[in-house]
């Protein structure tokens, strides 16, 4: 049997050329962030706000080089991947190159009995897991088995991980000094109260498990990202980090819940924005980088697959 394993994500503009596409991309998927407008409207839309956004995103990823990261660290962690379990692995981004529609057509060529689909984001939401496996199955579904992953929240490997990234910042620190705040990347309301959406739940039972060796230490979960005029999931990032400081703690430390590479999210937002609100506030503002490579990490998305294989 001939087996193979397609990693997917939102993906990212990699370089500065390539963000209105996609936004245009992201704004255009009434599945993802509906506006409320009749769906002949959506893309125009889409359009509009793409257009209107990209003279004041772009700076921003100049300021963290020119461009994201993550679908290059995508890439690598691919290879990896392919090393640990022996299968051929593919990448396809949703909304940025590598496009899903141009692997789907490599994986289509080279006629795989099975393939094993996995996304970047280990917290199940429809907006985004959904609408990867959503993709998949338009374009593959009939042409190769293919067996999803939906969640993997609660993977040990995931887990330990982030335990192992956040005990390098919590080791030498005073418990009644310092909280951590766990900043998660937003989500439109309506996907929580209409579709009952079980992502703040999976983001919550993630760091309930993280947070089991650290009992010491006080922590909370807050959320990042929002865009466009519709309401997101809170309390926000700014928010907790007003209250942190509300609450007589001199530090914070904070993990980003939900990323598993750096990206625009963590370089320029927690980064630099969020670490300038806390600089105001007078906080030591500690917040712990994703490494992307570690071996415990590929170990939990290799074991995704591993499970899968073994149904």
């Amino acid at each position: 049997m001939r087996e193979a394993v397609l990693i997917t994500y939102m993906g990212a503009p990699s370089k500065t050329g390539e963000i209105k596409p996609f936004l245009y991309r992201l704004f255009s998927d009434r599945d993802l962030i509906n506006f409320g407008v009749p769906s002949f409207l959506q893309k125009p839309l889409a359009y509009l706000i793409a257009t209107f956004r990209t003279p004041k995103v772009k700076p921003q990823y100049e300021a963290i080089g020119g461009g994201s990261p993550l679908v290059s660290n995508s890439l690598e962690q691919a290879k990896l991947i392919e090393e640990e379990t022996g299968l051929k692995t593919f990448v396809g981004m949703l909304y940025s190159k590598p496009l899903l529609e141009k692997t789907a057509r490599e994986i289509t060529k080279e006629s795989f009995d099975r393939l094993y689909h996995i996304t970047l984001y280990p917290q199940f939401s429809y907006g985004t897991v959904g609408a990867c496996m959503r993709d998949v199955e338009e374009l593959l579904g009939g042409k190769t088995e293919i067996k999803h992953v939906k969640s993997w929240t609660l993977n040990p490997f995931y887990t330990q991980w982030i335990r192992e990234l956040l005990k390098r910042e919590l080791f030498s620190l005073n418990p009644k000094e310092t909280a951590v705040l766990f900043s998660a990347h937003s989500l439109p309301k309506y996907f929580v109260e209409e579709k009952r959406d079980p992502y703040p739940k999976e983001v919550e039972e993630t760091v309930k498990e993280v947070m089991k060796a650290f009992p010491q230490f006080n922590y909370r979960i807050s959320y990042q990202s929002k865009v466009g005029p519709i309401e997101w999931l809170e309390p926000s990032t700014e928010e907790e980090l007003h209250r942190i400081k509300e609450e007589g703690f001199k530090r914070v430390v904070v993990f980003p819940i939900s990323f598993i590479s750096e990206h625009i999210e963590t370089l320029y937002e927690l980064d630099i924005e969020y670490g300038r609100v806390a600089k105001d506030l007078g906080l030591d503002y500690r917040r712990v980088k994703l490494d992307h490579r570690h071996p415990l990490l590929i170990r939990a998305i290799s074991n995704e697959i591993d499970k899968l294989r073994k149904e």
